[in-house]
């Protein structure tokens, strides 16, 4: 019985045509409560449900203050508080710091049976004079509460009665969740959980918020707060997290790799370990090392399924490089997935990046969204919501969960980009829920290895995390360097609080395990038909590359020619229109909708199911099809670049079974200047500057070069760590030639710069949670790559009918203005000029953007002029001088 206290509102934003114009506090904490005990919790979680249930019940202990029950004068709850002053309650701390101020202060005894007695003066489980778990608790808006004032709230701030009533709220809930004491933590065990709270507890009350799943109720209903958390809180909780596609799906039995993938007839060696491998206890990491094709997604898969089926884990989400690799992902697993779980559940597939509601398989993944379930009548359970298996099975994904991208990491299977992840340990708005999404899933990261030093400093911070609150990772590369995989495995232990261990092992292919049990490198044969040599031949110029590239498009072959940056890729196909070709072009700057559908031709042109005359094409592209893209060429011609990297462009060639081929074996051509003893300064950038401004370092491009044309060919497996380590080793007597060490130095600089950046910007693991960490800003303002050269994205716009529109037609004008984007250097665009006559148009146009898009200086609105075979753009470019540019659907946005 909670008398007066039920006079307290929670909510009071009620929707149109609601019964209940309010929701009581104590309703909404215990709706909040129980969707918290229903959620599922990884392993290692630290408490019961009764516990849990108990603590987050108390996420907003702050609402029994007299600031926040004015806020909506006509639900003052005179009954408890007397009559609101006439001239209005003072202003006093937002809520959540208000209820942090509380638990942390006058209200701390009321904890002490739940949370262990004082150590001295410190109060173990709250964390000393920071309090981390209080934090958690009550920063549930998706950022830590501001500290506590040094001097206590007025009494007409928060008075005796406000006290009193939030003291019996704390004592008749745990009368009803009657929780457990926590046992004496470990420092480590304190910050672990408030990080794994504050996530739980902000989804939980993101669900028990959401007003068509928990209706207001009268204050009445509430008057035995122990029935209404039983017999309605709890069955409108499973509802919810049914509708929302969160109820943990019930895993699939460990059958194989043939159970994910019945296509294989015959496991790789690789894939054959990740089916038997003897797995150690608690939290695991393994780094795979393998050939491009060698089936390292299968056997990462296999590994989680194994992690999944035991119970270890609720899903997987996969991180790859760039958006288009995870398309491609998403696009291959959206068949494969549902193997991971039991036939009869509806696991949740998302995908997961910035561009995500743009991708049409996603889209129709997403069913229409969930209809609220109808109150119960009283002592009764609430009915299922609308039955999942009406909806599509191939992608089951809840509309919830696809309406925001936070959200996707939710999603039992997530496909996206590795920043989507690497957010979760930055400080911006939600980190803890990202992490809360992460930590009960195999975390998967594709090509470790093609990061930066900046990205490669927040990865390693969240291996730490991901471990330390309990999750698994597999980490996948075909050319990682050895000092890179051992930084990675330390991350890791250093979240399993151990020190380092040091890695040795140089054989390849190799699969690394580590775990609290220790670290086991263990080497691993080669898919059989793998081996292969691929010949390397040095040309000196782009002439040259041409004439290769005209003979071998004459005699049938596909082709691809990769160049370094956009400029000269656009280069390259005119030199190659010249010639009578009509190659494909395929870069970054193309308007979105022309980006994924160059994707998709050039996907069934050259992917694993393309054949007979439609392969009869040359590919022009920059490093967007380098990585993850499942592409098979028969002669590929590049720039020269870092050896890795020339490794993975190797990995386009002759990659699947076809016979038979219009060359006479597998070719790369580099082009490139020969990697002459002593080269001068300028040895890369007298002939491919625009070589150098993207790979900053001569003496790393020289040692690679020289690595490489020693050999002649590419030899794999023996060749790939050596190419790798001599590349990478700067320390070798004959590593830096004189003229190329200021540039090198330059670039060694700078790296060193971007990882010192990248340790102030990441979270520490401890203290938890915490205000002082950042600015727990909006993902947009906070980046999770640096910017050498900042960017503006072009909103490209025609004239239609006297109407500026945007480029891309779309019903919905917010995806045609998405599709109609494209992003470019700030140095090459800074403004768009408006035709003339158009002014009024344009700006009716922008009308219908958000407030942010207006006003961003990073967003531009770009009236093109002309036709569909050429369009115009008047614009400034970072100096100020007026240029056109020029638009066109086959070769992008270029400048003269």
């Amino acid at each position: 019985m909670l008398d007066g206290t039920a006079q307290f509102w929670g909510k009071a934003r009620a929707q149109v045509g609601g019964d209940v114009p309010w929701h009581p506090l104590v309703a909404h904490a215990l709706d909040v409560a129980a969707v918290a005990v229903l959620l599922p919790r990884p392993q290692g979680f630290g408490m019961g449900g009764g516990t849990l249930g108990f603590l987050v019940a108390l996420h907003d202990i702050g609402k029994f203050s007299r600031p926040f029950q004015g806020m909506v004068p006509e639900r003052w709850p005179g009954a408890v508080l007397g009559a609101m002053p006439r001239e209005g309650v003072p202003a006093g701390p937002k809520h959540d710091a208000m209820g942090f101020s509380m638990l942390a202060g006058p209200l701390a005894s009321a904890l002490d049976r739940i949370l262990p007695p004082r150590i001295g003066e410190r109060r173990a489980w709250i964390g000393g004079h920071r309090a981390p778990l209080l934090r958690a608790l009550a920063g549930h808006h998706g950022r830590p509460p501001a500290p506590p004032p040094e001097q206590p709230p007025r009494p007409d701030v928060l008075c005796a009665a406000c006290l009193d009533a939030a003291a019996g709220f704390v004592e008749s809930m745990a009368g009803i969740f009657a929780p457990s004491p926590l046992p004496r933590p470990v420092e480590r065990e304190v910050h672990a959980l408030a990080w794994r709270l504050a996530g739980l507890v902000t989804l939980a009350d993101w669900i028990g918020s959401r007003q068509d799943w928990f209706p207001y109720v009268p204050p009445d209903a509430v008057a035995e707060p122990g029935a209404y958390f039983w017999d309605h809180a709890l069955p409108r909780a499973a509802a919810a997290l049914a509708a929302a596609g969160l109820s943990p799906p019930r895993p699939a039995p460990f059958r194989g790799l043939r159970g994910l993938f019945p296509a294989i007839e015959e496991p790789s060696p690789l894939q054959s370990w990740a089916e038997r491998v003897q797995l150690p206890a608690g939290p695991v990491l393994a780094v795979v090392e393998d050939l491009t094709g060698s089936g390292k997604t299968e056997a990462a898969m296999t590994l989680a399924h194994r992690l999944i089926a035991e119970g270890r884990a609720g899903g997987v989400f996969l991180a790859l490089p760039t958006m288009a690799t995870a398309n491609a992902m998403f696009g291959r697993l959206a068949g494969a997935y549902r193997g991971l779980f039991a036939a009869e559940a509806h696991p949740s597939l998302a995908l997961a990046h910035a561009r995500a509601a743009l991708d049409p398989r996603f889209r129709a993944a997403i069913p229409a969204g969930p209809e609220a379930p109808p109150s119960p009548a009283a002592g009764t359970a609430a009915p299922r919501a609308t039955d999942p298996a009406d909806e599509p099975a191939e992608a089951h994904c809840a509309a919830w969960l696809a309406e925001d991208r936070r959200r996707t990491l939710l999603a039992q299977v997530g496909v996206g980009t590795l920043d989507q992840a690497l957010l979760a340990v930055l400080p911006v708005r939600h980190a803890a829920l990202r992490l809360q999404g992460l930590a009960g899933k195999v975390l998967v990261i594709d090509e470790v290895h093609a990061f930066d030093p900046y990205m490669q400093r927040e990865m390693l911070a969240l291996l730490e995390f991901h471990a330390a609150l309990g999750g698994s990772a597999v980490l996948l590369s075909a050319t990682l360097p050895r000092a890179i995989r051992g930084r990675l495995v330390d991350a890791f232990r250093r979240g399993l609080a151990l020190a380092p261990a040091g890695v040795a092992c140089d054989a390849y292919p190799l699969v690394t395990l580590a775990s609290a049990g220790g670290v086991a490198e263990t080497p691993c044969p080669p898919r059989r038909g793998l081996p292969r040599r691929v010949v390397v031949t040095r040309v000196d110029d782009v002439a040259a590359a041409v004439a290769r590239i005209e003979a071998a498009a004459q005699a049938g072959a596909a082709v691809a020619w990769v160049r370094n940056t956009v400029d000269d890729a656009v280069a390259a196909a005119e030199a190659l229109r010249a010639r009578g070709l009509a190659p494909i072009l395929f870069h970054a700057r193309f308007a979105l909708r022309d980006r994924l559908e160059i994707e998709e031709e050039v996907l069934r042109r050259f992917g694993r199911g393309s054949g007979g005359e439609a392969r009869r094409r040359v590919l022009v592209a920059t490093q967007v099809i380098e990585q993850s893209l499942d592409l098979d060429f028969d002669l590929l011609v590049t720039d020269l670049a870092p050896v890795d990297l020339l490794i993975q462009r190797a990995g386009r060639l002759w990659r699947h079974a076809r016979d038979p081929r219009p060359v006479p074996g597998p070719e790369m051509l580099v082009v490139s200047p020969e990697p002459v003893e002593d080269p001068p300064a300028d040895w890369i950038g007298a002939t491919q500057p625009g070589t150098e401004a993207v790979y900053r370092d001569p003496a790393l491009l020289w040692r690679g070069a020289r690595a490489l044309f020693r050999r002649g060919a590419i030899a794999t497996p023996d060749d790939m760590r050596p190419l790798v380590e001599e590349a990478s080793d700067d320390a070798a007597p004959d590593a830096l030639p004189a003229a190329l060490a200021k540039a090198a130095g330059r670039a060694a600089g700078k790296d060193a710069a971007a990882t010192s950046v990248a340790r102030q910007n990441v979270l520490a693991f401890a203290p938890a949670y915490d205000r002082s960490a950042g600015f727990w800003e909006p993902e947009d303002r906070t980046p999770t790559r640096l910017e050498d050269r900042p960017t503006v994205t072009l909103r490209l716009a025609v004239v239609r009918d006297g109407a500026v529109v945007p480029y891309a037609e779309d019903p919905d004008p917010h995806r045609a203005w998405a599709l109609s984007e494209v992003s470019v250097a700030r140095q090459r665009v800074a403004g768009c000029a408006v035709p003339a006559g158009l002014e009024a148009a344009a700006e009716a146009a922008k009308a219908g953007w958000g407030r942010w898009e207006r006003e961003s200086d990073r967003l531009l609105l770009a009236v093109m002029v002309g036709a569909q075979e050429g369009f115009r753009i008047h614009v400034t470019d970072g100096s100020g001088t007026a240029q056109v540019a020029a638009y066109h659907a086959g070769t992008g946005l270029r400048f003269d």
